[in-house]
């Protein structure tokens, strides 16, 4: 006697595309915890007397071009406003860390320390490497 059409399967099973496009992700998102300022391209500059922050911090970035990063993204200056203006009235009393590479010029820093001090951050830090 033959099989019927009836007895082939005709649904397609979905589950382990999901189960490894969930790896995939997870995955995705432990590296882009770890990579930090390094994704960036940032070199900190070297100090002896830096310290150890208890909590976690706003941390912005700003790379050799010039470009603004905040939260793993890119941002422009207008975005970054808006996103600390947030965060300073959810939290009056953030901290914000400035994570600049070594060979960023001083003025670009100073104006982005004089912004995010007009946005009523008042806790700054500079990110710095410990000097061995």
């Amino acid at each position: 006697m033959k099989h019927h059409d009836e007895d082939l399967l005709t649904e397609i099973n979905i589950t382990p595309f999901v189960d490894i496009i969930l790896v995939i992700l997870i995955i995705f998102l432990l590296v882009a915890q770890v990579i930090g300022p390094v994704g960036f391209g940032i070199k900190l500059p070297k100090a002896v007397h830096g310290q150890t922050l208890s909590h976690k911090p706003i941390t912005v970035f700003l790379d050799t071009k010039g470009k603004l990063a905040y939260n793993g993204y890119y941002v422009n200056e207008n975005d970054l406003a808006q996103a600390i203006r947030k965060q300073v009235k959810d939290n009056p009393m953030i901290q914000v860390i400035v994570t600049a590479d070594e060979k960023v010029f001083h003025g670009r820093v100073v104006h982005l320390l004089d912004l995010l001090k007009g946005l009523g951050v008042s806790q700054l830090a500079i990110h710095v490497q410990p000097q061995s």
